[in-house]
Order: structure tokens, then C-alpha cells, then sequence
């Protein structure tokens, strides 16, 4: 390969990787001396491609950020008036000049607004905990309740609206304004039926067919390309043909079930009338298994507990409601128990159905697509000063919120941790308690196996040849009484004669600053 060759390679590969712009604007203007016409040889609007997720929490949020009183009609005289004085008071040829300029014609050569692509993703869910108040407009919960809680939900509905363009013509900045808004509504309404055929109710058949027709045309089109370069090419391209064919007809297929049943599992929950119910639920339903076995794993556990808090919801439910609310609590807690009797267990199969099929999905799914962290979240210490990326500190933080699915989170601090084993066991040491945790990796997560306050750990804690010995009670107490536990401390073993000095010290500083 010649070095003109090597050199427009690696430009196409930079070009290639540089994340592109999300608009891109190109004007070519004639600058005319005599001529008060502004007047466009080449005038382009760029938008790539996007996609909009809401749901009804961020919907509420963005609503109680513009205020939500109404002016009266004297208030709104008093706003006319005002601008009429301003309209008096300033020069007139000032309101000459500016209406001018917004009525002054432009002539456009080419003027081209780029066609755009959106997905689009809304549910009515939200991660808001039980005790948080959504404040939904009186208008748009009315339209959204009269909607239902299924019907509503639409996961990655494509809207493609074509291109705007206008040749060798004057337009003003109203007028171009209002022929680019027309046309796209225009374009919009003209795929209405999207909506409809995209809802998670009707399991998102648009989009079932989008992908089957995606997959054909790469049958066809990946062996084509391959056999232009050579035969090995060929059979690569016709291996990647049939796997897109597969993947989308085998994986929209399994989808479109899911999403069927994923609907009628939410209306189903929603029967319970439980908040806190349906946001474990939807939690659960929205963490992305790392593997086929956890995805399973997950489906069965819930259908398991799906049975379980149904049955014990009978009991729990009129006892919580009669702690919280009194009699009216104990009344309405035997409702709630006896229709979680029914719906609990029925959401739970219903709910195993769907996540075992969307696991089929993402397992035929094209690999290579989604976007991967790079590295870990930065660790922000306590006092809130940012430092320097630090992998150690990110992993023991990611550790923290891992373990026991977050309990410790909110009450411990980081401090320190070692791999006993890696991506197996670990030690954690935090600012309250040593904990010794194991990576499950049935369900993912880590667990803890044994763990510690500091106020527990009496004696500082040694070096052992085989670790670190940390003792839980005094060994003259323990000499005293017959009766005391057999289980007097633990160790940890490490090799590494160094980590345990530095573990031992550590610990011995925080039993300090107690």
C-alpha cells in the first residue's frame, strides 16, 4: 500500500470515530453592496438521528417548573396596556424599522432542512419512591388515567419525517418559519398510525416489522457486499445475513410477546393497588441481566415471590394498615390482602413469561451495538472535595452500592477494600463496619457473608501468618465465661503480608476516631 493510500485509510478512520455533531448548520451567502435582499446560495439545516424517553415523573417535573397560576382579566389588560404605553413611548421609527426587518424577503437558492428520525419511548412508570408526591397537571393525569396504564406505555416507536426544501425563492422569516412548522406537523400527522402500532399493549407490531424487513434486506445485502471484495468475504457476509435474519425475526417475535405481557403484568400490578409494590416491580423489571442463566434466575425468583407476598400479604397487610391508619388501616389492608391473593401470583407468572422472553430477545440480538461504560463512576469522598481518578477508590464504591442491593449505601462511607479473590470475595472496610462479601453469580450482586461494626471489633485487630485475625470479644471475658459463643472472630486470609499491615491499621484508625 502506497503512503497516500495508508494516509486517506487512517482519515476515514478518524472520521469514523469522531462522534458527529447533533445539528449542523451550512450557509453560502451573496453579499450584494446595493441590494437590501439578503439573498442564500446554499442554505442547510442537519439533525441526526435522536430519541426521546419520557415518563410520567420527568413529564411532572418539567410541568412544575413554569408556574401553574392564572392571571385574571384585569391582570391581563393591565399586560396590554403596558405594552401599548412601550409601543407609544418608543420612537417610530424604531417600529418602522423592526417591522421591516421581520416582513424583509429573503431569496433562497437552495434552502434544504434535513428529514428527521425519531424514537420515541414513553410509560406511565416512575422510579419516585413511595413517599414521594408526583404533582401531574389536573389535565394530563385526567388524559392520562382516561388512557389506562397499559395503553399508554410505547417502547422505541420510529417517527421518519421527510426533508423540507425550497428553490429560487423569496420567503420571509414568518413565512418560513410557518411553511417548515406545516410541513413536519404535516408529516407527523400523516404517521399518527405509528403510535397506535407501536403501543407495548399491541406488542409493538411496527416495529416486528421493521426488523424482519431489516433482516431480509441484510440477507441479501451483506453476502452482496462480501462477494465484491472476495469468496471468504462472501461466506462472512452471508453468516452476518443470516444471523440479522434470524436475530430479527426469531428475537421480534419473542419481543413482541414480551411486550404484550409485560403490559398486561403492569395493569395486572396496578390492580393491587400497592405503590410500593409496583416500584419493586419496576425496578426489578428494569435492571438488564449480564446472562442468560441470571436473566432466567430473576424471571423465577419473581414468579416465587410473587406467590409468597401474595399469601402473606393476607396477614401483613390489615397489621400494617391497622399500625398506619387504625381501623380504617386494618379495613383497608384486608382488601389490599385479599386482591394480592389473586393479582400477586398472577403477576408473577405473567411477569415470569415476559422476562424470560426478552432474554431470548438479547440473546438474539446483534452483540456490539450497545454503548459500554469505559471505566467506573468516579468516587466522590464524604466531604465532597474532587479528586484525582482513582480505580481503586471506584471499585470499592461500586462495591458498596452492590452489596446487599444498596443497603449499606446511604449509612456507610467507603473507606477501603481488598480482592481477596477477584470478582469472587472481598474484604470491605467503610467507616462503621468490616464486612467480608461474595459475588453471587446466580442472580449477580454482591452478598454478605459476615460483617461487623467497629464497636464490635473489641480488640484491634492482627496479623496472623495465615491473614488477619480479627477478634469480637475480649479474651479474658471469653476465658470467664463458659457459655460465650465458639465463634470469637474471623480471618481473613491473605498472603500478601503488607495489605494485611495496612488493613490492620486502618481499621485500628477508625476504631480511634470513634
Amino acid at each position: 500500500m502506497v503512503p497516500g493510500n495508508e494516509l486517506f485509510v487512517g482519515y476515514q478512520e478518524i472520521l469514523t470515530r469522531v462522534h458527529r455533531p447533533f445539528a449542523e448548520l451550512s450557509i453560502v451567502q451573496l453579499l450584494m453592496r446595493h441590494s437590501q435582499i439578503k439573498q442564500y446560495k446554499y442554505f442547510k439545516v442537519l439533525i441526526q438521528e435522536f430519541h426521546i424517553k419520557l415518563d410520567l415523573a420527568f413529564v411532572a417535573a418539567v410541568s412544575s417548573i413554569f408556574p401553574q397560576t392564572t392571571r385574571s382579566a384585569l391582570e391581563d389588560e393591565k399586560q396590554k396596556f403596558l405594552l401599548d404605553v412601550d409601543l407609544v413611548n418608543n420612537p417610530l421609527y424604531q417600529h418602522v424599522s423592526l417591522q421591516s426587518q421581520q416582513e424583509q424577503k429573503s431569496f433562497y437558492d437552495v434552502l434544504h432542512f434535513s428529514p428527521l428520525k425519531i424514537h420515541v419511548s414513553f410509560s406511565l412508570a416512575s422510579n419516585d419512591t413511595a413517599g414521594q408526591n408526583v404533582n401531574t397537571p389536573n389535565a394530563l393525569n385526567v388524559l392520562l388515567q382516561g388512557l389506562g396504564v397499559t395503553l399508554t406505555d410505547m417502547q422505541d416507536v420510529v417517527f421518519k419525517l421527510a426533508f423540507f426544501e425550497r428553490e429560487y425563492s423569496f420567503l420571509t422569516q414568518k413565512q418560513l418559519v410557518s411553511e417548515a412548522s406545516s410541513h413536519y406537523v404535516g408529516q407527523a400527522i400523516k404517521q399518527l398510525y405509528v403510535l397506535v402500532l407501536g403501543l407495548d399493549v399491541l406488542g409493538n407490531p411496527y416495529g416486528l416489522v421493521l426488523g424482519i424487513t431489516k433482516g431480509v434486506e441484510d440477507l441479501f445485502y451483506e453476502p452482496f457486499q462480501g462477494a465484491i471484495q472476495g469468496p471468504g468475504e462472501f461466506a462472512e457476509g452471508l453468516a452476518l445475513g443470516v444471523r440479522s435474519l434470524f436475530g430479527h425475526t426469531v428475537g421480534g417475535a419473542a419481543g413482541a410477546v414480551s411486550r404484550i405481557t409485560g403490559a398486561m403484568g403492569k395493569g395486572i400490578a396496578a390492580l393491587t393497588f400497592d405503590k410500593e409494590y409496583q416500584r419493586k416491580r419496576q425496578n426489578q423489571m428494569n435492571k438488564t441481566p449480564g446472562s442468560v442463566p441470571e436473566g432466567i434466575a430473576r424471571s423465577g425468583k419473581g414468579l416465587v415471590m410473587g406467590v409468597y407476598d401474595g399469601i402473606t400479604g393476607v396477614v401483613r397487610k390489615p397489621i400494617s394498615g391497622a399500625k398506619e391508619e387504625g381501623v380504617g388501616g386494618f379495613i383497608k389492608g384486608l382488601g389490599k390482602g385479599a386482591v394480592g391473593l389473586v393479582t400477586r401470583p398472577t403477576a408473577g407468572v405473567i411477569d415470569f413469561a415476559s422476562s424470560s422472553l426478552d432474554t431470548v430477545k438479547r440473546v438474539t440480538e446483534l452483540s456490539g451495538e450497545e454503548a459500554q461504560r469505559v471505566r467506573l463512576a468516579r468516587y466522590i469522598p464524604a466531604d465532597g472535595l474532587i479528586t484525582p481518578y482513582n480505580s481503586q477508590h471506584a471499585d470499592g464504591f461500586k462495591l458498596l452500592h452492590e452489596m446487599d442491593k444498596g443497603k449499606y449505601a446511604s449509612t456507610d462511607v467507603y473507606v477501603y477494600h481488598y480482592n481477596v479473590i477477584p470478582k469472587k470475595e472481598a474484604l470491605l472496610i467503610t467507616d462503621k463496619r468490616v464486612a467480608y462479601i461474595i459475588h453471587n453469580d446466580l442472580f449477580g450482586g454482591w452478598q454478605v457473608n459476615w460483617t461487623y461494626t467497629l464497636q464490635e471489633i473489641v480488640m484491634p485487630p492482627k496479623v496472623v501468618p495465615k491473614g488477619v485475625a480479627i477478634s469480637l470479644i475480649d479474651a479474658k471475658k471469653r476465658r470467664t465465661n463458659i457459655f460465650s459463643s465458639a465463634d470469637a472472630g474471623k480471618t481473613v486470609l491473605i498472603s500478601d503480608r503488607k495489605v494485611c499491615e495496612d488493613i490492620c491499621l486502618r481499621i485500628s484508625e477508625l476504631q480511634k476516631s470513634i
